[in-house]
């Protein structure tokens, strides 16, 4: 993955650039815009690999592990549910997945893997954790389950926020 640099180091560790001083505020988002753009580019190498968008091959990885709720799913990737309907057309027209009217609550859809999304799936699993391997190969477990919490307590800041 790309390392930005400037001066010789990595863009989060830059205080200064020419006149410019960074606030620490600014230098984590940097890292964070720097990190995402990094990491969603090679996950999205990964799908493509497989003929899949990021997107499609995070929602087909979802299904897979028993969500069966697009408003659940949505909420996993960070997206409008809404914003799914094209992505699961393209799917089930391409014989990946199938939706259903859920029985009990007439307002909801179930969706699920067809036996060719379960392979599919099965497929592009092992190259999709060995990006997240490499992106997190530097932290150890503790450091992990930190930049988790941290990341956490932002978003649901963020959401707050948003409501």
């Amino acid at each position: 993955m790309a390392n930005p640099k400037v001066g010789g180091k990595p863009t989060v560790m830059v205080e200064k650039c020419g006149q410019m001083t960074f606030t620490e505020q600014e230098r984590i988002i940097c890292g964070l815009h720097v990190a995402l753009r990094s990491i969603g580019g090679a996950l999205s190498e990964a799908a493509t690999e497989h003929g899949l968008s990021g997107m499609e091959a995070n929602f087909i990885l979802k299904m897979n592990h028993g969500l069966s709720s697009p408003t659940k799913i949505a909420a996993f990737l960070g997206v409008d549910p809404s914003s799914l309907s094209r992505m699961m057309r393209k799917l089930e027209s391409s014989g990946l997945m199938t939706r259903k009217g859920d029985p009990i609550n007439r307002s909801r859809v179930n969706v699920a893997l067809t036996s060719k999304g379960k392979k599919k799936a099965a497929s592009m699993e092992p190259s999709i954790r060995r990006v997240e391997e490499e992106v997190f190969s530097e932290l150890n477990d503790k450091e992990l389950r930190e930049l988790r919490k941290l990341l956490q307590k932002v978003c649901v800041s963020l959401m707050e926020k948003n409501e």
